[in-house]
C-alpha cells in the first residue's frame, strides 16, 4: 500500500498523506485536493457538502450502538506553504511533493513537506474510511486557504455543524495540547517611488542561506530576517556613501520568515561600498543562531540603467528599519511572545511602487489595532498607503476544562506519556470556528513538525503514529 513511507505502525493514515502529496494544494490552489475528498466521500457513502470557498464538510455516522452519542467535530485546512529552495526545479501548480524517508524523519526534496497541514487532513481521512475503528457521529471540516488568512474557514456555512466539541489537527508539537492562540492581520504598504533612467555604477548584493521559519512559532527563536538584514546593510552604506536603490526583492510569504533578499543600488565608490558591506557581514556572522549557519552574502559590481531618487530610498529604508520580530513578551505563565511583526515580503511593482508586506500577531486586540496605527503612522510620514486585511480573532479555552482532561486521559492510555495544556504565538482557525458556532470548544492538537514554512519542513514519524492512536483511543470513549 505505501510506496515512500516504510515500516510505520498504522498504514491507513500514511497512505492518505502519501496520496495527498501527489495533490499540488498550495493556498488558492485546492480545487484537487477537494474533489479528492469529495470521491472518497462518495466512494464510501458519506454525506458531504461543499462550498464556492473550497471547503467541504464530510460527515460519518456513529458506529453501532454510538449513533446517538455527542457528534466530534474534527477539522484541519487541505492547504499548504509553497516555499522551496532557489536550485530546486519544482512547480507547485502541476507537480507532486516527493517524500524523502530518513529513518523517523520524512521530509520533501528541496520543498516544504506540506505536514502543515497534510497530516491532520490524513488522519481525518483515515477516521472517516476505516471500517474498524469505533467512532461517535463525526463532522469532518477540511478548509481552504487558512495559510494565507483563514480564508476558507471564514465563508463557510457553520449552520451545518452540530458538533459542540472540537479538534483542530493543526499544531506541531505532540505533548502539549493547544488551548489558545493569537490573533493576526496582514498589512500591505505601497510607497510611490520616482525612478530615473540613467546608467550608473552600481552594486548587486544577495543576502541568502538563513533558515526563515514560521512567523508566529519560530518567530522567538532568533532567526535572522532577510528584509531586515539587507535593510541594516544598505542603511549602514548609506551612512557614509549615498546610495540610490534600482531593484530590491525579498521574501515571499505573509507567514514566513523571509530567508533571501537581492538588492541592486547605484553608488559613486563602489570599492568602499564593499568594504563596508563586508565588515556588517562579519558582524552579522557573529550574531546568528545555529539554524542560521548557512548564510551567506554574495557582492558584485555592475552597472545598472536606473534607479530610485535618494528620497525615494530613503523612504524605503526607514520602512525597512521598523521594530520587527517580537514587539512585547506575555508577563503571565507561559512566557510567550504577546505581540509580534512580520516583515514578510518587499517588491518593486511594475507601476515603479515598492510594496512592503507586514503580518502582525497578538493575543490582545488592542495590540493588533497599535501595530496597523504604527503601520499607518510611518506610511503617512513617508505618503505611502497602508491595506490592513485578512484580520482573524485569537482563542482562548480552559486548561481545566473536561474537554482538555479527556483528550490528556486519551494522550496517556494511547502512548504512556504525558501532555500539557499551552498557548501558541500563532494563528488557527480556532478562534474563527468557535467565534461563529456558539457553545463550541477546541483544542489544537498535532506530530512533531519542525521548521514550518521553510524547505527544511520535517515531521518525526513515530509521533505522527502516537497523535493518529490518540485520536483512535479519545474516539472510543
Amino acid at each position: 500500500m505505501l510506496q515512500s513511507i516504510k515500516n510505520v505502525e498504522n498504514q491507513l493514515p500514511f497512505y492518505y498523506f502519501e496520496q495527498i502529496s501527489k495533490i499540488p494544494r498550495s493556498s488558492g490552489n485546492e480545487k484537487g485536493i477537494v474533489e479528492y475528498i469529495k470521491n472518497i466521500a462518495i466512494e464510501n457513502g458519506l454525506e458531504y457538502y461543499m462550498d464556492q470557498g473550497d471547503n467541504i464538510l464530510v460527515k460519518k455516522k456513529g458506529s453501532v450502538g454510538r449513533e446517538n452519542e455527542d457528534t466530534i467535530m474534527l477539522q484541519a485546512h487541505t492547504d499548504m506553504v509553497a516555499e522551496k529552495n532557489n536550485n530546486t526545479v519544482h512547480s507547485f501548480e502541476t507537480d507532486p511533493i516527493t517524500l524523502i524517508q530518513e529513518g523517523n524523519i520524512l521530509r520533501a526534496r528541496g520543498t516544504t513537506l506540506g505536514a502543515d497541514d497534510g497530516f491532520g487532513v490524513a488522519i481525518m481521512l483515515a477516521m472517516l474510511t476505516s471500517k474498524d475503528l469505533s467512532t461517535p457521529p463525526l463532522e469532518c471540516l477540511f478548509t481552504a486557504s487558512e495559510e494565507i488568512g483563514l480564508v476558507g474557514a471564514g465563508k463557510f456555512d457553520y449552520s451545518k455543524i452540530s458538533a459542540k466539541r472540537m479538534i483542530n489537527l493543526d499544531s506541531a508539537e505532540e505533548n502539549t495540547v493547544i488551548i489558545g492562540c493569537c490573533g493576526g492581520v496582514r498589512t500591505e504598504m505601497t510607497i510611490p517611488a520616482d525612478y530615473v533612467s540613467t546608467q550608473k555604477n552600481g552594486i548587486k548584493l544577495t543576502i541568502g542561506g538563513l533558515c526563515g521559519g514560521h512567523s508566529g512559532e519560530d518567530i522567538d527563536k532568533g532567526r535572522k530576517n532577510a528584509n531586515i538584514v539587507m535593510g541594516a546593510i544598505l542603511s549602514e552604506v548609506n551612512k557614509e556613501i549615498p546610495i540610490q536603490l534600482s531593484y530590491i526583492s525579498g521574501g515571499d510569504k505573509d507567514n514566513a520568515i523571509p530567508r533571501e533578499n537581492t538588492a541592486f543600488f547605484v553608488v559613486e565608490d563602489q570599492n568602499k561600498a564593499i568594504s563596508i558591506i563586508e565588515k556588517a557581514a562579519k558582524s552579522i556572522k557573529t550574531d546568528l543562531v545555529a539554524e542560521d549557519k548557512g548564510f551567506f552574502l554574495e557582492v558584485e559590481k555592475c552597472t545598472l540603467n536606473g534607479h530610485y531618487t535618494k528620497e525615494s530610498t530613503e523612504k524605503i529604508l526607514k520602512v525597512l528599519s521598523l521594530p520587527n520580530a517580537v514587539l512585547e513578551y506575555r508577563k503571565t505563565k507561559p512566557i510567550l511572545p504577546q505581540t509580534s511583526r512580520n516583515l514578510a515580503k518587499v517588491r518593486c511593482s511594475e507601476k515603479g511602487e515598492i510594496r512592503i508586506g507586514f503580518s502582525s500577531r497578538s493575543y490582545l486586540e488592542e495590540k493588533l489595532d497599535w501595530s496597523c496605527a504604527e503601520l499607518d503612522k510611518i506610511a503617512k510620514e513617508i505618503g505611502a498607503t497602508t491595506y490592513h486585511h485578512e484580520r482573524y480573532p485569537g482563542w482562548q479555552g480552559e486548561s481545566d476544562s473536561q474537554f482538555v482532561i479527556d483528550w490528556q486521559n486519551a494522550y496517556e492510555r494511547a502512548t504512556g506519556r504525558k501532555t500539557e495544556p499551552t498557548l501558541i504565538h500563532a494563528g488557527l482557525e480556532c478562534g474563527l470556528i468557535t467565534s461563529r458556532v456558539k457553545g463550541l470548544e477546541a483544542i489544537s492538537i498535532g506530530a512533531n513538525v519542525h521548521d514550518l514554512h521553510t524547505p527544511q519542513e520535517t515531521m518525526e514519524i513515530d509521533s505522527f503514529d502516537r497523535i493518529y492512536d490518540t485520536v483512535v483511543e479519545f474516539l472510543k470513549k
